[in-house]
């Protein structure tokens, strides 16, 4: 089962150009025809699913790290420029102690939630629009506009 599962994983291993090649050719075999548009996708969020296992790994991610440290910060191996660098930094600022951003940060969340309430009011607005007092002055309120997309949502089992 392991020289399967790694040959497979093989089979991955392309130029950007092969990548863009195939993806083309799936394209290709949809606009003829030739393939069923919903196993397709169904494969692909398989994909989508078995990369996010594997890269979400804390295993696999000591793993890599540690073959990596041992060709340096930055390397090439096989056809890809790999280098080890921090990413998704982020900063507490709630532990610095500072009261000049601890009252920010208060405000902020005050304002979050006012922002929130305030668009779930204005959500409820008739189409036709309402109007209302605001200061010394009659303003007509409307809803938000409203904009999505289409797509098909794929729950795995």
């Amino acid at each position: 089962m392991n020289q399967l599962t790694l040959s497979n994983l093989s089979l991955f291993e392309t130029t950007k150009e092969q990548r863009q090649q195939f993806c083309a050719n799936v394209i290709d075999v949809l606009s003829e025809g030739m393939a069923d548009p919903l196993k397709i996708h169904l494969q692909v969020k398989c994909l989508e699913d078995i990369i996010k296992q594997i890269t979400s790994n804390a295993a696999y991610k000591d793993y890599l790290l540690t073959e990596a440290s041992k060709y340096g910060k930055t390397f090439e191996h096989h056809n890809a420029k790999f280098e080890i660098k921090e990413m998704g930094v982020k900063y507490d600022f709630a532990a610095c102690g500072d009261p000049i951003m601890n009252d920010l940060l208060s405000r902020q969340a005050e304002l979050d939630t006012a922002i929130k309430e305030r668009q779930s009011f204005l959500k409820g607005i008739p189409a036709q629009g309402m109007e209302t007092l605001f200061e010394d002055e009659l303003v007509t309120l409307y809803p938000p506009t409203k904009t999505s997309t289409t797509s098909i949502s794929v729950n795995l089992k």
